[in-house]
């Protein structure tokens, strides 16, 4: 083995280049068994968007197949959580794809999230590590979305509870696969989507496990103009959109891999969603984490679109990144539930979240709520001539609780429950709204605390 080669990047970035992405290409020779990579920058702040004054940089790395918009040179990104990384032939820093290291031009990205006033002032150092390189190195494979029914996990109620929303040191987490798989599995969770920043090794990790739970491949599309969760076994999603039309673009690009796409946390610090008029995802992440972080704003954005006569799936999630100490997201909390009404496996899951068969709730053991009217349940449309209808809503675990049924107008009806297992049933007006949701609270006006909250019935008006 031959002495590693180092070279070094430097440069500054100004204060209008916020938000945007530089990248330095920088040339790989022939051999080499190992790229490790650190970098350090002025006045480096954390990346809380409620922190200003000096500068997050955050980094990733396109290798020799390019690092155009949507392209396949993606090989890694850990945000501004690392100050360093490495890609080897058979291994690399979590975040980051190990496999083969081509001889060529390749790129360092930088996301330029935060610059001070006076700009910010980069070194990036690249060492190289040499070999004999005697046989092409292939990329690991990742987790797929199973499509095989699992008769021994299913339930005789049709329920099963999950995570759809959290991270690992894949990204920003503080643990590994395996410890939040098994904090998953010791919470009684059935089903978990493990959503890190913008990669997919974690998925690499998820192939190997052996769990109860059923597992859904994921990522967090985290851009600097709001973050979308997918669930699926597509390839990598780009997220470096800087106009509407990139996110629409990427948007486009995961709908036909077959995704499933969710906004995620349209709230103050989620960060918001500035892409209003970008279309496409199929679900609203409603819930995010502790429910007085601003999940209130979270459930208006989705009901100004419900009362659009727009469709999407209500979806909760912890968005947990620390599994190891207190903090306040923990896994599990909110929990999403999904209906299947035959055996599960993940692609049945995913196709029935797809559908709206789900409701959240505040965690593993959260109070249940089901909403149905006849055959029909949360997600489905009810087509109607009639002026009212007759929903039926049942709950478990919910005693000292109120239930809420709400339409386009606001609370409809709300009642006491006072014994664990609950059921009522109402004939609503349903010619002044077109859709009817429910959901568990205590308090009051602008001390609610929501504690389960269902998918809409939608109403369609025949005449």
């Amino acid at each position: 083995m031959s002495t590693p080669e180092t070279l070094t990047l430097k440069g500054k970035l100004q204060p209008e280049q916020t938000k945007s992405y530089v990248t330095l290409p920088f040339e790989v020779p022939g051999n080499v068994e190992q790229i490790d990579v650190s970098y350090r920058y002025s006045d480096a702040i954390g990346s809380d968007p409620r922190l200003t004054g000096g500068n997050t940089i955050d980094i990733g790395i396109f290798d020799v197949r390019g690092k155009q918009f949507g392209g396949e040179g993606f090989r890694g990104w850990s945000g501004s959580a690392r100050d360093q990384f490495y890609i080897a032939l058979d291994n690399a820093t979590p975040g980051y794809m190990p496999g083969a290291i081509s001889q060529g031009t390749w790129f360092i990205c930088l996301g330029v999230y935060k610059v001070a006033d006076e700009g910010c002032d980069y070194e990036v150092t690249i060492t190289f590590t040499y070999g004999e390189i005697v046989q092409p190195i292939h990329f690991p494979r990742r987790l797929e979305l199973s499509a095989i029914t699992l008769s021994n996990k299913a339930n005789e109620s049709g329920w099963y509870r999950g995570e759809l929303h959290c991270h690992t040191h894949h990204s920003d987490g503080d643990s590994s696969v395996q410890d939040v798989v098994r904090k998953a599995e010791s919470l009684g969770l059935e089903f978990l989507a493990i959503t890190d920043h913008n990669v997919l090794t974690q998925q690499i990790k998820m192939r190997d496990i052996h769990t109860s739970l059923m597992l859904i491949p994921g990522m967090e599309v985290t851009t600097y103009h709001g973050h979308w969760n997918i669930w699926g076994a597509g390839g990598w999603i780009d997220f470096r959109a800087l106009s509407e039309d990139d996110m629409q673009q990427s948007i486009e690009t995961a709908l036909q891999a077959g995704y499933l796409i969710s906004c995620n946390h349209p709230r103050p610090y989620g960060p918001e969603w500035e892409f209003p008029d970008v279309t496409g995802f199929h679900c609203i992440e409603v819930w995010n984490g502790p429910w007085q972080f601003f999940n209130a704003d979270a459930i208006s954005y989705w009901e100004n679109k419900l009362r659009n006569g727009e469709h999407y799936v209500a979806v909760g999630g912890s968005d947990s990144h620390f599994h190891t100490r207190e903090h306040p997201a923990q896994l599990g909390h909110p929990t999403t539930c999904i209906y299947c009404e035959d055996d599960p496996s993940p692609q049945a899951l995913v196709d029935s979240l797809r559908a709206g068969h789900a409701y959240i709730t505040e965690s593993p053991q959260g109070a249940s709520l089901l909403l149905s009217s006849g055959n029909a349940m949360m997600g489905d449309t009810l087509h109607t001539n009639d002026a009212q209808i007759e929903f039926t809503i049942q709950s478990e675990g919910a005693s000292g609780k109120r239930v809420q049924l709400c339409g386009v107008d606001g609370v409809l009806q709300q009642w006491e429950v006072v014994d664990a297992q609950w059921q009522a049933s109402i004939a609503v007006n349903v010619r002044q709204t077109n859709y009817i949701r429910a959901q568990l609270v205590t308090g009051e006006d602008d001390q609610l605390q929501v504690h389960t909250l269902t998918n809409p019935i939608y109403i369609y008006h025949n005449t």
